[in-house]
């Protein structure tokens, strides 16, 4: 392929690269995006030529003039866009850019408009980076490296004096450099990838060289936060269920005493609720105070500020990575002791929730030491109840229109004597006797709780926690509800929870005089979270998602103080730091060993049909890469090995004729054709005219029309290059 026609493949690609980038990472409007694909289509098309699309292209050209005036037209659009449409300066100089990249594919005639097009892309690729900390971004971002070291060398070695013209007209009419240097070459292209391959490793020593910063104009960007339900001062009832059916991931929960339970099932309270009017929940109890700093960026919650008695239960440390949420609310399991991260303040109100000061905009890692609070056998007595008086004050009131709801609550635990025993026979009878499902508009009802207790029978996690509330509240036992997560998704390669939307979750808290606040859950199983996927299918997702993990915890999150452990640990000795570093590959590489070895678990115990559906996608994607590098489909034709050997025995004759009339004083200059440069030798050197002619129509056949020359033409060739050097010019 001649420098020329590559320069302006490798520029396409380049700009294409940052388009998907700022594509995937921002979400253009579709109209953009299909405009801006189909100006990068036309343009590949354009360069790999043919008479129709060389004709249609050279129309399509517009003057410098027009190309300003819609400029001017995209500028007066950005202003637009930003004050009235998008409503933000970055999305709407992100759309102005992409006008700009349209406008440009269109009119790439002169050097300056390949640098104004590079410049564009790196803007557009910054940008990206700046709005996303995904795993797509690193494939990306390495491919726009290789396209941008293969676009600076052919940069630079076509640099010539040219026409406006030149890098419009056909391929077989531009004007060549010499012929030494005429094409890519399996030199220059391995060159070119070798010099992609350092600036990588150089990348990367940069990288970890210099931390991220946490500020700038880019560190929010212009996405909204995830929607949240449930974990504001007041929730209708019935708010938590349309989000139930969302699968976005909102955190990811490790835990540092190994493995869950058996029962697999970890509660993430965010929230919990006083007062209930009928129809919604409300915390009178919100009113939030600063937790007191224990060491720097640990903050230690006092079991007084959660009315809650000394606790005697296991703790449990958990690691926690919250992605970005429409709440201030910091989620963990039941009962927070301790919470440290880089955090300025964190707050706390009388129920226990734990608060930042302000939603995060990006994502958050922090630590949490949780105690849960175990029943204790003075509570399983029958010896009367005593609560504190703000414990009656808050947590046991109801609404006007219960009494069907005392009723049954009485008639459910008249047999029973103890706090504990009632609690357990209203929890057993709402887990038993009604059936779950997110297909039930109660919330539409004037006395919702009621129509789910006495008529449907049927609803979710909020109604079935309200009733157990309720009825605990009638026959005078407190209690309150709690809204957060239930987190059952378990990724065994990288030990850690994986927490959706979907698993957003109310329970119940209840109060005994002795053991403090209990955590029950009267929701029963859900049948409609049973998933018919492949178990590969799964494995392979969590796979991934732990890849993803370990992305933003060595790359995205690397920060300063990453930064000096790493250095303490060179000055350690090298031992130490090589074992961090195999560590961290092996962080990367263990989800994969991992996968590998279950799908043989799978095969080893007859399920072979994951196992046949993985390797059979992988066997066909290698297929079609081994089709593709045999045949390339985007080549006219396979050149033989005999049609590359003659074409440079006869580039090697045109070159030498080249120069021994330049030593003549008939200087070919850079910007002429081939068959112009034939006339202009006619005219001042006629007896050399015929010679020149032949050389030149068998270099422009097999250069240009790829066909290959015989032996007498060669020959031919050579006896002509032989006349013309004997001649002596008048």
């Amino acid at each position: 392929m001649p420098f020329d026609q590559a320069l302006r493949f490798a520029s396409i690609w380049l700009a294409s690269i940052s388009f998907i980038g700022l594509t995937l990472g921002a979400g253009l409007p579709e109209w953009l995006a299909a405009l801006t694909g189909a100006a990068l289509i036309g343009a590949l098309l354009r360069n790999a030529g043919g008479k129709f699309v060389e004709r249609f292209a050279t129309s399509a050209l517009m003057s410098t003039t027009g190309c300003n005036l819609l400029v001017i037209v995209g500028f007066l659009g950005f202003w637009v866009d930003m004050l009235w449409v998008s409503g933000e300066l970055l999305p709407a100089g992100i759309h102005f850019l992409m006008i700009l990249m349209i406008i440009k594919l269109f009119n790439l005639t002169r050097r300056r408009d390949y640098l104004h097009l590079y410049a564009i892309s790196l803007v557009a690729i910054l940008a990206s980076g700046s709005l996303t900390t995904e795993l797509w971004y690193l494939p990306i971002f390495l491919l726009y490296l290789l396209a941008g070291v293969w676009t600076l060398l052919l940069f630079q070695l076509t640099k010539h004096p040219e026409e406006p013209s030149m890098l419009t007209m056909p391929v077989a009419m531009r004007p060549q450099p010499p012929a030494s240097v005429s094409q890519v070459t399996p030199q220059l292209f391995w060159l070119a990838n070798g010099l992609a391959l350092t600036t990588f490793g150089l990348t990367l020593v940069i990288f970890f060289t210099i931390p991220r910063v946490g500020a700038g104009f880019y560190q929010k960007g212009f996405g909204e936060n995830i929607r949240t339900s449930g974990f504001s001062e007041t929730v209708n009832l019935g708010e938590i269920g349309p989000i139930k059916r969302d699968p976005s991931v909102v955190m990811r929960v490790e835990l540092s005493d190994g493995p869950p339970h058996e029962a697999s099932r970890l509660y993430l309270r965010g929230v919990a609720f006083d007062q209930y009017d009928g129809k919604a929940w409300t915390n009178r109890l919100n009113y939030r105070r600063s937790v007191s700093e224990d060491a720097i960026g640990t903050f230690i919650l006092r079991g007084s500020r959660s009315l809650t008695p000394l606790r005697l239960g296991e703790t449990i440390r958990q690691k926690i990575l919250l992605e970005p949420l429409d709440t201030p609310v910091l989620f963990a399991a039941p009962f927070i002791e301790s919470v440290s991260g880089k955090f300025p303040s964190v707050q706390s109100d009388l129920t226990g929730s734990v608060y930042l000061p302000f939603p995060s905009s990006s994502r958050i890692e922090y630590s949490v030491l949780s105690r849960s609070n175990p029943v204790l056998p003075e509570d399983l007595g029958a010896e009367p109840s005593l609560y504190p008086e703000s414990v009656i004050r808050h947590f046991l009131q109801i609404p006007a229109q219960s009494e069907r709801i005392a009723a049954l609550a009485n008639e459910i635990t008249h047999t029973q004597h103890t706090i504990y025993g009632k609690t357990t026979a209203i929890h057993s009878f709402l887990t038993h006797n009604f059936r779950y499902s997110l297909d039930a508009p109660l919330s539409e009802q004037d006395q919702p709780l009621e129509e789910f207790l006495f008529t449907r029978k049927t609803g979710y996690c909020e109604h079935y926690a309200t009733a157990m509330v309720i009825m605990l509240r009638t026959i005078g036992i407190p209690a309150r509800l709690v809204t957060g997560f239930l987190a059952t998704e378990w990724n065994e390669y990288g030990n850690y929870y994986v927490v959706r939307q979907q698993d957003a979750h109310a329970w119940v808290e209840v109060h005994l005089p002795h053991s403090g606040w209990i955590t029950m859950d009267p929701t029963p199983p859900s049948i409609e979270s049973v998933g018919n996927g492949s178990p590969a299918w799964y494995a392979l997702g969590r796979m991934l998602d732990t890849i993803r993990l370990q992305w933003g915890r060595f790359f995205v999150q690397y920060s300063a103080a990453d930064q000096l452990a790493v250095v303490q640990e060179l000055k350690a000795g090298s031992t130490s730091a090589r074992n961090r570093a195999l560590d961290s590959m092996s962080a990367l590489f263990i989800p994969l060993m991992a996968m590998f070895v279950e799908m043989t678990d799978y095969a080893s115990k007859g399920a072979i049909q994951p196992l046949v559906e993985v390797l059979g996608l992988v066997l066909i994607g290698l297929a079609l890469l081994l089709w593709v590098g045999i045949r390339r489909p985007w080549a006219k034709g396979a050149v033989s090995k005999k049609t590359t050997r003659d074409e440079r025995v006869i580039t090697q004759l045109y070159g030498r004729m080249i120069g021994h009339l330049a030593r003549k004083g008939i200087a070919k200059l850079a910007e002429m054709p081939p068959l112009e440069f034939v006339r202009f030798t006619q005219e001042r050197w006629n007896d050399a005219g015929s010679a020149v002619a032949s050389i030149t129509e068998l270099y422009c056949r097999v250069r240009f029309g790829q066909i290959p020359p015989t032996r007498e033409e060669l020959l031919l060739a050579e006896d002509r290059l032989r006349d013309l050097m004997a001649l002596n010019r008048p």
